[in-house]
């Protein structure tokens, strides 16, 4: 993949189809095909629907242009695709959290996928970082806690995965303990749950690992961080 595409959304569409359970849209063209797919909730929230908009446009518009310019300098070009669906991984009251995957496929030796999230906070309006959940003399002891899970996670996804004892290195290439290093995060919940029972923390395929790896998920509960959390996020988790 020429670059790791963070995921988002469509402006001008040549064809489009409107489902009663949300928007999705396609437009496709001799160049690339770009579809993208946001659930009714998100529609509902003018300010997050927006965000989700402004990141699809970004992503949008650069895939047009690689493509504008594989197409000059390759007689054997083959239309681009770009294909993001959104998803609700937890709602209620004061939250809501979206991930999105994305399908990218840009003439390489494979397709590739991509994750982005948004954790959105419905009274204050705005996108809610991961640091932001924590008390601020507690973040620092949260952040190590989450990614003492998270490699542990990791080594033991890969270990089963590869059939043999993973390198412990290989958690410290994409894991550490600040949040650019922590992937992308989404909250979680069981079923029929009504708060926030964990979150979870995804790497595309080539994002950080060697492409071979797939798409990481790693999920951390909310017994990790609990007691590192800020007194307004306390009542969102299980």
């Amino acid at each position: 993949m020429k670059r790791m595409l963070l995921l988002a959304c469509v402006v001008t569409l040549a064809t489009s189809s409107a489902l009663a359970a949300g928007y999705d849209k396609t437009e496709k063209t001799k160049l690339y095909t770009l579809r993208l797919r946001v659930p009714e909730p998100a529609l509902a929230i003018p300010a997050l629907n927006a965000e989700i908009m402004a990141r699809w446009k970004t992503d949008s518009e650069g895939l047009k242009s690689e493509a504008a310019e594989d197409k000059d300098a390759d007689p054997d070009f083959n239309p681009f695709m770009l294909d993001t669906e959104w998803r609700v991984t937890f709602e209620d009251a004061r939250l809501i959290s979206m991930s999105a995957n994305s399908f990218i496929d840009e003439n390489g030796a494979h397709p590739n996928g991509a994750f982005d999230t948004i954790v959105w906070d419905k009274q204050a309006s705005r996108a809610v970082p991961l640091i932001a959940l924590f008390a601020k003399d507690k973040a620092q002891a949260a952040l190590k806690a989450i990614a003492a899970s998270a490699k542990a996670s990791f080594l033991k996804w890969l270990t089963k995965e590869e059939g043999s004892p993973a390198d412990p290195s290989q958690a410290d290439d994409g894991i550490a303990d600040e949040p650019g290093k922590l992937g992308h995060y989404a909250l979680t919940h069981a079923k029929g749950g009504t708060k926030a029972n964990g979150i979870v923390l995804l790497w595309g395929a080539g994002e950080v690992w060697p492409h071979v790896i797939g798409d990481v998920r790693l999920s951390i509960p909310a017994s990790v961080f609990r007691a590192d959390l800020a007194p307004e996020w306390k009542t969102q988790f299980e």
